[in-house]
């Protein structure tokens, strides 16, 4: 039976009342926010959404870590839960139903991939293929590909990610033990990679009887193969050394011999016996830790700023990384960006609260859009640039002139004659909207003595124009 949840008097209610950010700007782009379906609080709120994924029928698809499969219409927040195993599943801690991938030819083979921990005496993790029956509207006929990885309520992993020569590589964690991640006998701490009905691909680097593709791991939470053809890794640490890796085949990664870099006298020296060691391309931090969740890459021109970067996700920290690798190798960290948590300094063990809570997952939508899973009340929040245009890489930028700037919060706009009748919003660094209205006249003058001192953003839309305008306020 097919559960239908409709949300649109609850969203509409939820929007009205939350006091969450109508807009945030990334660079010069402004970004608009809407909650698609709410998190705690709400009567039909989402329940830890652990993995989201977007669909070939333009619908988002969701995992619930206590144990619900959903398709999500991003439009409406129309809900469909298509499978519930929560009285099948381990569900403790940070175990329950994890990772979820759609096969790549899914119009053909409607076929949906899960990882989740059950116990039959002992905490395990399964990987199971399930068939989509778009008749019913429901996942139907579990296929088992792989159950006994050993798992626990902490560190379970677990990521899936479908490569392109259709073999699919799993992340498991090392279930609180300090020996699985080094040991050849275990799956656990591990990358493993499988062909898709589950036997193992002939050209494994530890030989055709094991699924293990690369050893050390500590809680890899993060798989996403980018263009340049690696495949990034993120992995949380202990109390310090989140990691991002490059995974290679056959590579060791340390754990828990090395954590983070190779770079302490009793590391330096085991380094040089651990076969085909892979040091971590970045941490965070030498003392504290961000736990790290997942990651994309995002590549498409409606936000800029991104473009050609990685996106991952933090769940302590509280924030988005922004990454940008190298053009060569990708394996050399260009630069990094925090964004919706001003308040997170690097290398701290103190984090402030974020705009949208914890970060759990990231997708992007064909066209540009953005879509986090939090943990916190917004549940899943679409972030989409509303200037852009479908098909043109830029828009046509008009700016506008602001006398003076910086000022006392008092100051003139002098709009170029095109953007007359177009909608313009002002909003502080947080997104909340102080003023907007349309453009009735070339000349303007706004006060904001009255409102607190700080940068403020002007942005303004009419056709293929844009203007997005940064505004200085020192009273």
């Amino acid at each position: 039976m097919k559960y239908i949840v409709s949300l649109f008097g609850l969203v509409a209610f939820w929007h009205q009342t939350s006091s969450q950010p109508s807009t945030v700007t990334v660079g010069s782009t402004m970004l608009d926010v809407r909650v698609v379906i709410p998190g705690p609080g709400s009567q039909y709120a989402v329940n830890i959404p652990w993995e989201i994924r977007w669909g070939t029928d333009n619908h988002i698809w969701m995992t619930e870590r206590v144990g619900r499969v959903s398709r999500l219409n991003p439009e409406t927040g129309q809900r469909f839960i298509i499978l519930d195993i929560s009285n099948s599943i381990y569900n403790t801690g940070e175990a329950g139903l994890l990772g979820m991938q759609l096969h790549p030819d899914f119009e053909n083979n409607p076929f949906v991939y899960l990882a989740h921990t059950f116990s039959d005496g002992q905490i395990k993790e399964r990987v199971v293929r399930y068939t989509y029956d778009s008749s019913s509207g429901m996942l139907e006929d579990p296929y088992t590909l792989i159950d006994d990885i050993r798992a626990n309520y902490n560190h379970s992993g677990c990521r899936l990610l479908i490569m392109p020569d259709n073999t699919m590589l799993v992340s498991t964690g090392d279930y609180l033990s300090f020996t699985a991640p080094q040991d050849l006998s275990s799956s656990s701490g591990k990358i493993l990679r499988m062909n898709l009905d589950g036997s193992i691909p002939s050209d494994n680097p530890f030989g055709p009887s094991s699924y293990i593709y690369s050893l050390g791991h500590r809680n890899a939470q993060g798989l996403v193969l980018a263009p340049n053809g690696n495949v990034y890794s993120s992995e949380h640490g202990p109390t310090s050394n989140d990691e991002l890796n490059v995974i290679v085949a056959g590579a060791n990664y340390g754990w828990p011999i090395v954590q983070g870099y190779c770079n302490t006298s009793s590391e330096l020296l085991a380094c040089d016996t651990i076969l085909n060691y892979e040091e971590p391309i970045a941490i965070w931090y030498e003392n504290s830790t961000i736990a790290p969740s997942d990651l994309i890459w995002y590549d498409h021109p409606a936000i800029p700023e991104w473009k050609e970067k990685l996106l991952m996700t933090t769940l302590k920290a509280q924030h988005l990384k922004v990454i940008e690798v190298d053009t060569i190798e990708g394996t050399d960290i260009i630069s990094e960006e925090i964004l919706f948590n001003e308040g997170h300094a690097a290398d701290s063990t103190e984090f402030d609260p974020s705009i949208f809570g914890r970060l759990r997952d990231i997708c992007a939508a064909p066209d540009g859009r953005v879509f986090l899973a939090t943990n916190s009340s917004y549940g899943i929040v679409e972030l989409k640039n509303s200037s852009y245009v479908n098909g043109l890489d830029e828009l046509t930028r008009l700016p506008v002139s602001i006398t003076p700037n910086p000022n006392d919060g008092i100051f003139s706009l002098k709009f170029p004659k095109r953007m007359l009748h177009a909608d313009f919003r002002l909003t502080d660094v947080a997104g909340r909207i102080v003023r907007k209205g349309s453009v009735e006249q070339i000349n303007m003058e706004i006060d904001l003595s009255s409102d607190c001192k700080g940068i403020y953003f002007l942005k303004v839309n009419k056709d293929n124009y844009t203007s997005v305008e940064r505004i200085l306020v020192t009273h």
